[in-house]
């Protein structure tokens, strides 16, 4: 389940309001934001009520849940965590003199794995990150990218080393976030109700991979389960072969040959330069050579006026 839209106080939607989702009568709910913190500047919706529609959809799961005014907590969609996170939207912009900055590439691996890091420390001691997952194919399998104090990095790197120690660890069932897509309950006996829950979705039409979100288990043991009811062919039948979605970095390229690649600061002059002259969105992107997501997140980095930064602003970028 995830919450795949809001609409504010002033009754305008926000998010994927039409987006196609898997119940018959989506849920809905009362999110309370958070005021302004003291000294930090003003998101679009601090301290506003807002109304959310969640349902199992297909929309990309941020890692974020949001505990509504019933208690009730959900997952969001990443285009709704984009919108309502503070940190999206107070994020310092750094001056063209701050971007005269320190460049850092590193690149490691193994025979399975590689992990490239690209950071711009700036002159305030803040650094631009930016994290990519390839396998040996060039197959990207994760990006993380954020901004934040160098002093904190060494912090970080423990939380980050101490999550990949207990990942594996069995979740408490009053933790479980809808957001992730592996066995959360691995070995438990399936409940008569999980079995007809199971079963009436599975006849709905969700695939095994949002059946296994809602229930806290694999893929694989959603598979197998179906098999035992008779309700799907065995899991190694290739009558439902799945194509992965994955991609590479020169696959990317081809569409966006500057995937990937730092910005340089003339290209940033003349991406402000151009978005004052009202190019749009699709425009800068075929420009550039790089994606829309990738122009919006850099438009409020370099304070660009003109119509697609404020559609960057909008969004969250």
């Amino acid at each position: 389940m995830l919450i795949y839209a809001f609409r504010d106080a002033r009754g305008t939607w926000h998010g994927d309001p039409d987006a196609v989702v898997h119940d018959a009568r989506p849920g809905r709910g009362v999110l309370t934001l958070p005021h302004t913190a003291p000294g930090q500047a003003p998101g679009p919706f601090d301290g506003q009520r807002v109304e959310v529609r969640y349902a199992a959809c297909d929309g990309e799961a941020s890692r974020t849940s949001y505990r509504l005014d019933d208690g009730g907590s959900f997952a969001a969609t990443r285009h709704v965590h984009e919108l309502l996170s503070p940190a999206r939207h107070r994020a310092r912009t750094a001056t063209a003199a701050e971007r005269d900055a320190t460049t850092v590439r590193l690149e490691t691996g193994n025979s399975r794995r590689r992990y490239l890091l690209h950071a711009d420390v700036l002159a305030d001691g803040r650094a631009d990150i930016t994290v990519v997952v390839c396998d040996a194919d060039g197959v990207v399998h994760g990006e993380l990218t954020g901004e934040m104090d160098t002093c904190d990095l060494s912090e970080i790197s423990r939380l980050l080393t101490s999550a990949g120690e207990t990942a594996s660890a069995a979740a408490s069932p009053d933790c479980v976030s809808p957001a992730l897509g592996k066995a959360t309950r691995p070995g438990r006996a399936w409940s008569p109700e999980a079995v007809d829950y199971l079963t009436a979705h599975h006849r709905a039409g969700k695939s095994p991979k949002q059946l296994a979100v809602e229930l806290g288990r694999s893929e694989e043991s959603i598979r197998w389960k179906l098999y035992g009811l008779r309700l799907a062919p065995r899991p190694s039948d290739p009558a439902e072969p799945e194509v992965p979605k994955a991609y590479t970095v020169e696959a990317k390229r081809r569409l966006y040959p500057n995937a990937y690649k730092p910005w340089k600061s003339q290209d940033e002059q003349r991406l402000a330069q151009r978005c004052t002259q009202d190019a749009s969105m699709p425009e800068l992107s075929q420009e550039f050579g790089r994606n829309e997501g990738a122009i919006t997140s850099r438009l409020p980095k370099i304070r660009a006026e003109g119509p697609a930064a404020e559609d960057a602003r909008e969004y969250g970028g």
